[in-house]
C-alpha cells in the first residue's frame, strides 16, 4: 500500500509540475519519473542492499548532476531545494563506502526517504513562485 501511495503522489506531483511548472517543472518532473523508474529497474536487477549498490549510485549522481544544472540555469527557487535532497541521498551511498558494515535496512531507508521531500519541495516551490510572479504582475500593473 505504501509503495502504492509513492507512485500515485509521484505522478500527482509530476503532472502538476509539468502543467504548472512551466519548462523548469518539465525538466524537473523528467529528471524525478527518470530517477524512480531508473531506480526501480536497478534494484529488480541488483536487489542487495548489503553493499553499496555502484548502479544506483550512477542513477542518482546523474540526476544530481541535472538537478545542479537546472538549479543553475532556473530563475526558480525550488529546483534548489530539490538539488539538496538528492545530494543527501548520493551522500547516503557514499556513507556505505566509508562504512560498509552500515545496515541494510538503514542503507535502504536512508536513501528513499529523500525521494519524497523532493517531490514535495517542487510542488510547493512551484506553488510559491507562481503566486509570486501572479502579486508581482499587479503591482507592475497598478
Amino acid at each position: 500500500m505504501l509503495l502504492l501511495t509513492y507512485w500515485i503522489m509521484t505522478l500527482c506531483c509530476c503532472l502538476y509540475a509539468a502543467a504548472k511548472g512551466g519548462m523548469t517543472g518539465r525538466l524537473g518532473a523528467a529528471i524525478i519519473l527518470f530517477k524512480t523508474v531508473a531506480g526501480v529497474l536497478v534494484t529488480v536487477i541488483q536487489p542487495n542492499w548489503q553493499v553499496t549498490a555502484y548502479s544506483l549510485l550512477q542513477v542518482d549522481a546523474a540526476c544530481l548532476f541535472a538537478f545542479l544544472w537546472l538549479s543553475l540555469r532556473s530563475d526558480y527557487h525550488w529546483p534548489l531545494w530539490s538539488t539538496a535532497c538528492q545530494f543527501l541521498a548520493v551522500a547516503i551511498h557514499v556513507t556505505t563506502l566509508v562504512q560498509p558494515e552500515l545496515t541494510p535496512k538503514v542503507y535502504q531507508g536512508l536513501h528513499n526517504l529523500w525521494a519524497i521531500p523532493m517531490q514535495l519541495f517542487m510542488v510547493r516551490g512551484i506553488v510559491l513562485d507562481r503566486r509570486f510572479r501572479r502579486r508581482r504582475g499587479r503591482m507592475i500593473a497598478a
